[in-house]
């Protein structure tokens, strides 16, 4: 008879007829499971230690994210609650594989759980900076599942002096390392909600930045005489904007590099430097933000890019750069998320896209009405989709090689990564402790800015190289100066 299924394992490419059944306390597989090429990919980046070329020296850097809470959790605590985030597949197997890589159940993950939960002390704020790098920075333990827990306490004695750009909290702190392998950054929202609950008991709420509908390329229920040459005009439109799609996806990986500027100097050879720190930004009110956006007719990731592009602006000024006269090319590879069948599931179903952003000498309104247009534009057009169909070909037909050094390549011309994740819009409870605030952060070959939201506050996070962006703690500063004058011009 066949064995009932139990919350199969999530990957697209699986086919429907396999199924897991319960031997003891985990489930074990009846055989390995395949991947999809994105996980394939990332699969292989923490099996061999990189995504890219090896000249360019670049780790498989962990995802990361730091929750700060008023007392340390207690190892029952912290148990219980990993029991029950075990329930998503991948958070109890392992990558196996050399060339060609498999999802593989370990079966008495329950009974390993303690194993992958690790406490530390420190004794000042700088040694606490330092010990948050050293997770951003450390690759996990690829012989395991890819994820680990550390619990950060003060130790007795320890003294407390605040620096620019530190954390601004005080542990007790748990830092939560997940690879990328495990899912893209939608999904591994559903895994804090899955192991969070309201202080209320009831189920977490997060933020939904929806995406604006994207308008019908043709419309049936409206044909008439009257606007079929509208309808035409449209859908001729439409594959123009295909046709550019594809031209721009070939182009940018060989294209040229970003301008030269104080934040980011990229170079013709794009190497990664060893040196990674995480620069913490004050929060700003998601509230102003929202007020904004309503005024504007725009999106909540419109306005946070247009500030950060006055930000990066400032900072330009600050440090004397030569080029804030001009506007230059600076532009961040931004993570698109596709819709998803199942939001429940962990996968990786996205691409990256280029973003430019909108720097130089110019009016907060008039740079927000630029960026809302791009990112329309992006949003609109089919680029993400052909970028990802480009790559499942290339990936397929060029092989693992050519499709480190394409990534390299497309990576390597842009300023920055930047991401932005909705998180809980109330305090939550996690490892049986509320949490005060959360921070995140990842290493990449270029630099990270990240945005995170949580209880009616937005977090920017900066991971720079601190000797090629010093004073980067500033552009936090410079960020809510844009949106301070963004609402004195709109509310």
């Amino acid at each position: 008879a066949k064995p009932r299924i139990a919350d199969p394992l999530l990957d697209d490419a699986a086919p429907d007829e396999v199924s897991v059944e319960m031997q003891g306390p985990g489930y074990t597989p009846l055989r390995p499971r395949r991947m999809s090429l994105m996980t394939h990919t990332l699969a292989r980046a923490a099996k061999t230690g990189t995504a890219f070329p090896s000249f360019a020296n670049v780790p498989d850097f962990p995802i990361t994210t730091f929750f700060f809470m008023d007392e340390a959790p207690n190892d029952a605590d912290l148990i219980e609650t990993l029991k029950k985030v075990m329930s998503f597949d991948r958070l109890r197997c392992m990558v196996m594989g050399e060339k060609t890589f498999e999802w593989e159940v370990v079966a008495d993950m329950e009974q390993k759980l303690a194993s992958h939960v690790t406490r530390a002390q420190v004794s000042s704020e700088l040694e606490l900076r330092a010990k948050m790098d050293a997770l951003i920075l450390e690759p996990l333990d690829a012989s395991r599942p890819l994820w680990d827990v550390t619990v950060v306490t003060l130790a007795p004695g320890a003294t407390w002096t605040d620096s620019p750009g530190g954390p601004g909290r005080k542990p007790p702190m748990v830092c939560v390392r997940l690879s990328h392998t495990i899912g893209d950054g939608i999904s591994l929202v559903n895994v804090l909600n899955e192991a969070c609950v309201s202080e209320d008991g009831s189920p977490v709420r997060t933020v939904n930045f929806q995406r604006r509908p994207n308008p019908k390329v043709w419309d049936w229920s409206t044909l008439s005489p009257v606007n079929i040459l509208t309808q035409i005009a449209n859908l001729i439109w439409y594959i123009l904007k295909c046709v550019y799609s594809v031209l721009r996806a070939l182009v940018t990986p060989f294209g040229p590099h970003d301008s030269k500027t104080a934040f980011c100097d990229t170079k013709t050879k794009v190497v990664y430097s060893g040196k990674r720190t995480l620069v913490t930004c004050p929060s700003f009110k998601l509230a102003d933000i929202r007020e904004v956006k309503t005024q504007m007719g725009c999106t909540v990731n419109d306005v946070v890019c247009a500030c950060l592009a006055g930000a990066l602006h400032k900072y330009q000024v600050h440090r004397g750069d030569p080029a804030a006269d001009r506007r230059p090319l600076v532009r961040a590879a931004v993570p698109y998320a596709f819709p998803r069948k199942n939001p429940a599931e962990l996968t990786n179903s996205w691409t990256f896209v280029s973003l430019p952003f909108f720097l130089g000498p110019m009016d907060i309104k008039d740079r927000l009405a630029k960026t809302k247009r791009r990112c329309d534009d992006m949003k609109r057009s089919p680029e993400a989709h052909v970028i990802a169909g480009i790559n499942t070909v290339a990936g397929k037909l060029l092989g693992a090689k050519f499709q480190s050094q394409t990534i390299y390549d497309f990576m390597s011309r842009h300023s920055m990564v930047f991401t932005n994740v909705p998180g809980p819009t109330a305090p939550v409870v996690l490892f049986g402790q509320k949490v005060k605030d959360f921070l995140f952060g990842m290493g990449n070959l270029v630099n990270q800015v990240s945005v995170i939201s949580y209880n009616g506050v937005m977090t920017l996070s900066l991971v720079v190289d601190p000797d090629a962006v010093p004073d980067a703690h500033i552009i936090g500063k410079f960020f809510q100066e844009e949106l301070d004058n963004l609402c004195a011009k709109l509310l």
